[in-house]
């Protein structure tokens, strides 16, 4: 077994509009525990988690030491951060939290805040693929068939689904590169992954192997509670 360190850092920022709660996203609960919280608990899962941050809208600073109070005993604290105006922002905010507590050889695991149901072992997998590459990323491989629309919504083409993913999270950095990429803000690069490519770091992509749905959508909680209540049984 690769010995690594990790450090995780859960962004549940967001307003979370669309999910049509009447509070934000990340205190909305999945069997009993909110959003937040339960990604926060599966990201930090691994005995080589050392350390999380969980970067919140500035609303929910006070109420996010409740839903970590939720997750079961680690012995380690998690720093509570407010983040930014957007995800790059909330994102660097979680990272600069590390400060001198990280090492420069130690991994950083971004987590989504919405992202409640990241299997263990698919966790395992990106941390064991980012401890020999230097950077990870949990990923699904495009197997619909891809088409393109023009502005009024009618057909304009087909699109080659070849060497197409469509990104979860972990994203899984070495900690020391991750700052670089951060701070590489020329060429309006919004995405940690391209700020990493940048700086001449490869991102590999690991295929999930079990469901790791974003919850956006009132369907996607439904969903997500059915999964979670199969897993349990």
């Amino acid at each position: 077994d690769v010995l690594m360190r990790y450090w995780a850092v859960i962004v549940a920022a967001g307003d979370g509009t669309r999910l049509g709660q009447k509070m934000r996203k990340a205190a909305v609960e999945l069997a009993g525990k909110p959003l937040a919280a339960r990604s926060a608990e599966v990201v930090t899962s691994h005995p080589d988690c050392i350390g999380g941050v969980l970067v919140v809208h500035s609303d929910d600073v006070e109420v996010a030491q409740q839903w970590l109070d939720s997750i079961a005993e680690r012995d380690f604290d998690f720093e509570i951060v407010t983040g930014g105006a957007s995800r790059r922002e909330s994102v660097r905010r979680g990272v600069d939290v590390l400060g001198s507590r990280a090492e420069p050889g130690d991994l950083v695991a971004i987590h989504d805040g919405a992202r409640p149901l990241l299997n263990r072992k698919d966790l395992d997998r990106v941390l064991e693929v980012a401890s020999e590459s230097g950077a990870a990323l949990l990923a699904e491989a495009v197997t619909d068939t891809l088409h393109r629309g023009n502005d009024n919504a009618s057909w304009d083409g087909f699109v080659d689904r070849d060497h197409l993913w469509k990104v979860q999270t972990p994203q899984i950095f070495g900690y020391s590169q991750l700052i670089d990429a951060l701070k590489s803000e020329a060429g309006g690069r919004t995405d940690e992954v391209e700020g990493m490519v940048a700086t001449g770091q490869p991102v590999q992509f690991v295929q999930a192997k079990y469901p790791n749905l974003k919850i956006t959508t009132p369907a996607d909680l439904q969903l997500a509670e059915l999964l979670y209540e199969s897993r349990q049984a």
